[in-house]
Formats: C-alpha cells, structure tokens, sequence
C-alpha cells in the first residue's frame, strides 16, 4: 500500500488518472511479492529438512570413518607382512639362517 502522501505527489505529476494507474499496478505487484515471503512455518520446515540431512550425513561420515581405519589397518598388516618377507629373504641371502 503506497503512503498517502506519494499518491497525492504523484497526482500533482502525472495526473489524478494516471496516477492511479500507477498507483494500482504497484498496489498488485506488492500483493504479488507478498505470496512469494517465507513465512515461519516454510523457515521451520527449512529447518527441520537441513536437520535431518545434517543426521544423515553425520551417519554416512562414521561409515567412511570405520572403512578408511579398516584400511589403515589392512595397509599396516600388508607393511609388516612385506617388511618381515624382505627380512627373511635377506637373512636366507646373507647367510644369517642356518637353512
């Protein structure tokens, strides 16, 4: 709703006709943007939807967070498997063992 006194500014502009053109188009377009404001109920339901994905992601990141220490833990077993086969290969080598 357009201030009494800019529609009376306007009157002296443009005219007492005119001006009420104007002034009913801007009256319509506020009309319009209003249906398009966020009200509490769409700000809660925002809300309630980010939570429940902030849930779900924070579900998924220990899921990742178990398999890459499972694969710590199998890289760590390969490392000592492969560490103690290049010793034994270099005490058969050496003639560190009597076999």
């Amino acid at each position: 709703m357009l201030l009494f006194d800019t529609g009376k500014k306007l009157e002296k502009v443009v005219g007492e006709e005119a001006a009420q053109i104007i002034i009913e188009a801007l009256e319509a377009l506020n009309e319009e943007q209003k249906k398009d404001l966020a009200t509490k109920g769409d700000v809660f339901a925002v809300k309630g939807e980010l939570r429940e994905t902030e849930l779900r992601l924070q579900k998924e990141i220990e899921i990742v967070r178990r398999e890459v220490q499972q694969v710590r833990y199998d890289l760590l077993k390969w490392q000592l498997s492969i560490g103690f086969a290049i010793i034994l290969v270099m005490a058969k080598g050496f003639g560190w063992l009597g076999f």
